[in-house]
């Protein structure tokens, strides 16, 4: 295959990666410099709307909260995916049943999941508080979704709860390994959780990887659970970047500091895959030394 040939066939996706990418990013850049209302004249500010950023406490309650999102993406979510998976892919009875079943959350909307938990959780009507009641451990109800240090962590159970997605992806990594290593653990007298510490575990590093990349990605814009279930209060104590960036563009039409609290968002992804991957190499250095 020619060079020109080659350009021919990424020419489709470099076009859609600089129509839906590079330009909007572009114009984010600049928009993050400006004072703009979304229609009239733009006044450059230059580093303004970052200063603000930095001395506002409703953004700094939002980076907190995303990055507590990210953490329970990374030490809650994807663990649990993966102890899911290593259950699953030794096919117990019914496996292929409970498999629809973890996934099934993940192809209906987040919109819907989102109300369906406010109402599990309503202080009053919610399901969990009058379990509580019904068995007799009335001090355990909460206000959960209305109190500001229960209410972040409110908004974090669905996601931490709906794996579906991240097993899958570990699942089909287990499936590439070869049986032969289990057959020799066997014969070696392995037990399961030998096998799934020394062989599984290392050789789904890279599934590992993505899921926290994804995981990132998904709390970084994570949007609908904070806006529907508790509107990211009380006193803002459950907002989140994404809810902020929604807030100051829709609500407060500051385009200037919204997109620069999108840029400040983007450089934490980045920032996240930089440091996922680093551990990624790290890892594989230390495996081949």
């Amino acid at each position: 295959m020619t060079s020109r040939q080659i350009y021919i066939y990424l020419a489709p996706a470099l076009l859609f990666t600089a129509l839906f990418f590079i330009f909007p990013f572009v114009f984010l850049l600049y928009v993050s410099m400006q004072e703009w209302n979304g229609i009239g004249a733009m006044n450059f500010v230059a580093f303004d709307n970052f200063r603000y950023l930095l001395g506002d406490p409703v953004f700094k309650t939002a980076m907190i909260n995303t990055v507590l999102w990210i953490l329970a993406g990374i030490l809650l979510h994807t663990p649990l995916g993966l102890l899911m998976a290593l259950l699953l892919f030794r096919k117990p009875r019914g496996w292929k049943l409970f498999r629809v079943l973890f996934f099934l959350p993940n192809v209906i909307s987040t919109t819907a999941l989102a109300f369906l938990w406010y109402f599990v959780l309503h202080v009053s009507l919610g399901l969990v508080n009058n379990l509580f009641k019904t068995v007799g451990l009335e001090s355990w109800a909460h206000p959960w979704l209305s109190d500001p240090g229960t209410a972040v962590f409110a908004n974090m159970i669905p996601f931490v709860l709906y794996i579906g997605f991240t097993m899958v992806i570990f699942l089909t990594q287990m499936t590439t390994i070869s049986p032969d290593l289990y057959e020799a653990a066997e014969i070696d007298g392995a037990t399961n959780i030998q096998k799934d510490r020394y062989i599984t575990i290392p050789m789904v590093k890279s599934a590992i990887a993505i899921n926290v990349i994804f995981n990132t990605a998904f709390c970084l814009k994570m949007f609908e659970y904070p806006l529907l279930m508790t509107g990211g209060g009380p006193a803002d104590s459950s907002i989140n970047l994404s809810l902020y960036i929604y807030r100051e563009m829709i609500t407060a039409n500051r385009y200037g500091i919204s997109m620069s609290a999108g840029l400040m968002t983007i450089l934490m992804g980045a920032a996240a895959m930089l440091l996922v991957f680093g551990a990624l190499g790290l890892t594989e250095r230390r495996g081949k030394a």
